[in-house]
């Protein structure tokens, strides 16, 4: 019976290639949770004709900019060691200069026994907020590659729960849209910075016109070569136009003075969960033919050693019968 069950286990080896857990080396991993750039916007001021009765504000426009630029990468994950490790952490809340806050960002790598090294990171719970807009609000934004020593990448991204201005969006977003403006709009918007900026124009008795765009453009991507991997959970592009022209009626149709205040430029690109890895090389580990010869020397061992247990036993019985 021994026998039969060291070349069944033979064959099942070699047929099934058993492999045992192999550890690898090599390769590189790298998870990014947030690559971020806000613009440094300034306010364009031109003026016209008699408009010292705007002097104050443009005074103050000069002074203060449209918004405060920043480059934020952060929470990042660099690849593991080998045989086998991680590295990772998350944090939050975080934000992005003025205009961005997400409840928690992650970025996370890992090299396990199996000879998989992998890269994953998420962003959780966010919005963009400009120019006392709601552009975007997500519930969840995530990306995980992994590759081992042999065999396809694993690629997964999705978006959970994006909004671009109150419109839901899919799980794989290619969005292209724009906002549009009304001078309504953008003088409530400038005066969230500055107070009173309508009171001011009222009582100067001055026309308000203009309008403006904020436009997003908002993608997921990935990629694959025979030993390298790449997903982004989403990429985001926004830009501005805004442009608010302040009049002092003539009477005719026309301006005594004016003030023209304008912003154009993309005011926030960034990229959420970035993960890249390189395929890992393969530690030396046994193979599956070795294994088999291995088990089977090692039950015709102990088959062995059965046999000579009872044939002592057998001797022994033997003589206490004579």
């Amino acid at each position: 019976m021994w026998a039969l069950t060291a070349v069944f286990t033979a064959i099942g080896l070699v047929v099934g290639g058993a492999q045992p857990a192999q550890a690898s080396t090599g390769g590189s991993a790298r998870a990014l949770a947030v690559d971020a750039v806000v613009a440094d916007l300034e306010w364009e001021i031109t003026t016209s004709g008699t408009a010292g009765a705007f002097s104050g504000l443009v005074d103050r426009l000069a002074n203060a900019p449209a918004i405060d630029g920043v480059e934020v990468r952060g929470v990042e994950a660099g690849t593991p060691a080998s045989p086998a490790g991680d590295d990772g952490m998350a944090v939050g809340p975080y934000q992005v200069g003025s205009v961005a806050t997400f409840r928690q960002v992650n970025a996370h790598t890992e090299r396990v026994e199996d000879a998989a090294l992998s890269a994953r990171s998420a962003v959780d719970g966010g919005s963009v907020q400009m120019f006392g807009t709601t552009v975007l609000d997500l519930q969840a934004v995530t990306a995980s590659v992994a590759m081992a020593p042999d065999g396809p990448a694993r690629v997964e991204r999705n978006v959970a729960g994006l909004e671009v201005f109150g419109q839901r969006v899919g799980a794989d977003p290619d969005v292209d849209t724009t906002l549009e403006l009304t001078s309504s709009d953008l003088l409530d918007a400038l005066e969230e910075q500055f107070p009173a900026l309508g009171t001011t124009a009222e009582l100067v008795g001055a026309a308000v016109s203009g309008g403006g765009s904020i436009r997003v453009v908002a993608t997921g991507r990935d990629s694959t070569t025979p030993d390298s991997a790449e997903a982004v959970g989403l990429h985001l592009a926004i830009s501005t136009d805004l442009s608010l022209r302040l009049c002092l009626p003539d009477g005719s149709g026309g301006c005594t003075g004016s003030v023209t205040v304008s912003a154009a430029a993309t005011v926030l690109d960034a990229t959420l969960a970035h993960v890249e890895v390189e395929r890992p090389d393969a530690l030396p580990g046994v193979p599956a033919w070795q294994i088999a010869i291995g088990a089977v020397a090692t039950l015709v061992l102990v088959g062995l050693l059965v046999w000579a247990i009872l044939q002592s036993l057998r001797r022994r019985r033997g003589e206490l019968e004579r």
